[in-house]
């Protein structure tokens, strides 16, 4: 009876990830924006006094992506260097 239960609840999950994700997809172009420079050139002077700081302000963005994906990369070379022994590896 649980896996008839279990069988239905992802049956149910599916369908709304379906759903969710076709509707995402047939709307993805109403969603796009062109480029965050756009807003930056247009917002900038409100923002920042000179076009130096709009320049670095606009990417911030990917300067804080890179910094996170270097910490990520940190933890999961740790993880993998002194975890094994947590993961399941073999004791010596």
């Amino acid at each position: 009876m649980s896996n008839n239960i279990r069988n239905l609840i992802a049956a149910i999950a599916t369908a709304l990830f379906s759903v969710t994700l076709f509707s995402a997809l047939y709307d993805i172009n109403s969603m796009i924006i062109p480029g965050v420079s756009s807003i930056y050139n247009e917002l900038g002077i409100l923002i920042a006094p000179n076009m130096v700081t709009t320049v670095i302000f606009d990417w911030r963005g990917y300067d804080t992506l890179g910094e996170a994906l270097v910490l990520l990369t940190a933890v999961l070379v740790v993880l993998l260097v002194f975890g094994s022994g947590k993961l399941g590896g073999r004791n010596k």
